[in-house]
């Protein structure tokens, strides 16, 4: 589902948004002309929920939302209100997808791996056997995982900014072939 729409330079809401009755109420409640809290809504909305979002690098949503805030220049203090949070959860539907489902846990597993490696510490030795609680190898081993692993999320990414291109595409007033998905 889109949320917006770029037309003539300039930022509009998208049909099928209004569509969404938490998402209209949204919009009714801005009485400015340009609607610049609206926008700034939506935006903290897509940032947080919408797998294409540059933001869903940060595995844990609490983070997202702090640092959405932070770089997006929301106030420290706030808060989204009862009705946007109405709005994310339904909209939130509407864009996952069994494959976004996977490439979130892909990331979640890959962010492990990362933490792992970055706290890891060779020099930790077991109490009662007083040998070494990491191998060398073990670390070196996964660390030469590494670029398979960062080249399978990239094509996990791409595949699912494919599947979104896809499914704009038909909503152009086109129509899908019956064996088009497969």
């Amino acid at each position: 589902m889109k949320l917006v729409e770029f037309d003539n330079y300039e930022l509009k809401v998208a049909d099928e948004a209004l569509l969404v009755r938490p998402i209209r109420e949204l919009l009714e409640e801005d009485k400015s002309k340009k609607k610049e809290n609206f926008f700034r809504q939506i935006s903290y909305m897509y940032f947080l929920v919408d797998p294409r979002s540059t933001y869903q690098y940060i595995t844990d949503e609490e983070e997202r939302a702090i640092e959405i805030k932070r770089q997006e220049g929301f106030p420290d203090d706030w808060q989204p209100s009862a009705k946007l949070k109405a709005a994310i959860d339904a909209y939130r539907p509407h864009v996952i997808t069994t494959q976004s489902l996977l490439l979130q846990d892909m990331r979640k597993g890959i962010d492990n791996v990362r933490r792992f490696l970055a706290d890891v510490d060779l020099t930790k030795v077991d109490e009662k056997a007083g040998k070494p609680i990491y191998q060398v190898s073990t670390i070196t081993g996964a660390l030469k995982q590494v670029p398979e692993l960062a080249k399978a999320l990239a094509e996990a990414e791409r595949s699912l900014q494919k599947d979104f291109e896809s499914e704009d595409s038909i909503r152009g007033n086109k129509d899908k072939s019956m064996f088009e998905d497969i």
